[in-house]
């Protein structure tokens, strides 16, 4: 079963890239793009597309499934039962230890500019490996979540991981003892459940 929405061909045909530029407009239907991407996701095992994947026709459409006919039943076959979580790994800011002449605000402000510029980003060392090991051990799959922005110094790790429903407790217990463990060193935040957005085959998806 393929589900499908009909929309305008002003928005979405030739000014589609002008449209997505459009900040307001693309919030406003991302939105209810993923609303309706997890409705459906809620009630049944869900391969999902991206926004802003259009099909002209329900020709073009279904010649798009027979071409990635094995693709889509490979990943259909590895999402079953399992729903898309993100994870990320910050690191707590550690005490400032300031030099002991630092007398006046302004003293104060540059001593600590200067310490925290000379930290370096933090790397993931073995207590982030055994929780990237564990973390995959439980999980179905797992997807690397993008480069690690430089802006975002505290940001250690990030990682997507499709775990299955039935598994959802075994993976707040673990998220749970790595976060006791961790107390004041690292934060651990997660997002979902999400469709397995990250877990699709995307090399032959395209506007057609």
């Amino acid at each position: 079963m393929c589900w499908i929405s009909r929309v305008p061909a002003e928005d979405f045909g030739e000014n589609l890239s002008r449209k997505l530029e459009d900040l307001d407009w693309l919030a406003a239907v991302s939105v209810r793009h993923q609303r309706a991407v997890a409705a459906i996701a809620d009630k049944q095992d869900t391969l999902p597309a991206r926004l802003g994947t259009v099909f002209l026709s329900d020709s073009s459409l279904q010649d798009d499934i027979s071409k990635r006919k094995a693709a889509l039943e490979t990943d259909f076959s590895r999402i079953q039962g399992s729903e898309e979580w993100g994870v990320k790994v910050f690191v707590l800011p550690a005490r400032v230890n300031l030099p002991p002449k630092v007398r006046t605000g302004k003293e104060y402000l540059k001593a600590k500019s200067n310490l925290l510029q000379t930290r370096n980003p933090p790397k993931a060392d073995e207590d982030v490996k055994r929780f990237a090991y564990e973390l995959d051990r439980l999980g179905v799959a797992t997807a690397e979540g993008g480069k690690i922005s430089g802006g975002r110094r505290d940001l250690q790790y990030q990682v997507s991981v499709l775990v299955k429903r039935a598994d959802r407790t075994k993976l707040q217990n673990l998220l749970r003892r790595f976060s006791r463990d961790w107390k004041d060193k690292r934060k651990i935040e997660i997002t979902g459940p999400w469709p397995p957005y990250s877990f699709v085959s995307r090399e032959s998806e395209s506007k057609s």
